[in-house]
C-alpha cells in the first residue's frame, strides 16, 4: 500500500506554495489531514484538532527547515532522500557560526 497517494484536494490560500521548492504541488497521506509537496517531499499539516487550514503548515523542525531551503537551490534532493553527509554540510557550518 502507497502512503502517499492522491492530489490533495482541499482548498488553499491561492499565493501558497511550499515553503522549499515553491511549487503548489500537494499529495495526500494517509493520515487525515497530512500531506506532502510532490516535489521536495516536504511534509505539512492540513489540521489541528477540528480546525483545518487553508495554508498549510510545515512539518519541518526548524533547524531543519533552514538546512532544507539552504540544500535544496543546490541538490534538487527530496528531504527524505538526503544523506547525513547533506545534512552535516549545512547543520554543521551552523553550528560552527554560533
Amino acid at each position: 500500500m502507497k502512503y502517499w497517494e492522491g492530489h490533495m484536494n482541499w482548498p488553499l490560500d491561492l499565493d501558497w506554495v511550499c515553503e522549499i521548492c515553491g511549487k503548489r504541488d500537494l499529495i495526500w497521506g494517509l493520515v487525515n489531514g497530512q500531506c506532502r509537496c510532490n516535489t521536495c517531499h516536504a511534509q505539512y499539516s492540513m489540521r489541528e484538532d477540528k480546525s483545518i487550514f487553508t495554508r498549510p503548515v510545515c512539518k519541518l523542525k526548524p533547524e531543519y527547515h533552514q538546512a532544507f531551503k539552504v540544500l535544496w537551490p543546490k541538490l534538487q534532493t527530496p528531504v527524505d532522500e538526503m544523506t547525513d553527509a547533506d545534512w552535516d554540510s549545512v547543520l554543521g557550518a551552523t553550528a560552527a557560526q554560533k
